[in-house]
């Protein structure tokens, strides 16, 4: 009877700790964004896969992505065509080489884009007021895998896009993936280069 007694406690006992153990990995926003903030330069490749009803099938994009402290975006489409969006402080700057086609706006001036903007940039900052003053967060897993969904509060993106979901591993964001209002959808898949 003892030794039955001993048995259950003991496995009551690593259930305890199995349990508390799950608990101190779960990851908080707080948590995560530090992560993210510790880094300072990121340059990765990406392939993304664009649906829409106003496409027979879907459209599929490869190229580079460069991010820099604190500000600094870059997407360069390397394929199927050439075009490269930099964000760099206030500024967007869209650029079509092959077509010598380059425009610059601020992006406080474009409805929406702000926030749409902030999702990316200020997920990989670590930067969480921004994050909160545009969507509200729900943040799923632990360190080793998350997944942070982001849905606007800003009046004029929520009329254009339902949920930007973000997944990462520890400080790296491996997908991306916008889910519009009106059922398109892009899916953008990151492998982040080696430092």
């Amino acid at each position: 009877m003892k030794a039955c007694a001993r048995t259950v406690l003991s496995l009551v006992l690593a259930c305890a700790v199995a349990n508390a153990a799950a608990a101190a990995a779960k990851i908080d926003a707080g948590d995560l964004m530090q992560m993210l903030a510790s880094v300072d330069r990121v340059t990765a490749r990406f392939v993304e896969s664009r649906t829409s009803a106003l496409l027979s099938a879907p459209l599929v994009l490869q190229g580079t992505l460069v991010y820099r402290r604190p500000d600094h975006l870059e997407k360069h489409v390397l394929t199927p065509y050439e075009e490269r969006m930099v964000i760099d402080g206030g500024r967007l700057t869209l650029e079509k080489p092959g077509e010598s086609r380059k425009k610059t706006l601020a992006i406080a001036n474009a409805p929406g884009v702000p926030a749409l903007v902030e999702s990316i940039r200020a997920t990989r900052a670590g930067d969480l007021a921004t994050l909160q003053r545009y969507y509200t967060l729900a943040l799923e897993g632990d360190r080793a895998q998350w997944t942070l969904t982001l849905r606007p509060l800003d009046p004029q993106l929520a009329a254009l896009v339902r949920s930007v979901v973000i997944a990462g591993a520890e400080a790296r964001i491996v997908r991306v993936s916008v889910e519009e209002t009106a059922g398109d959808r892009s899916v953008m898949e990151i492998s982040e280069q080696p430092r």
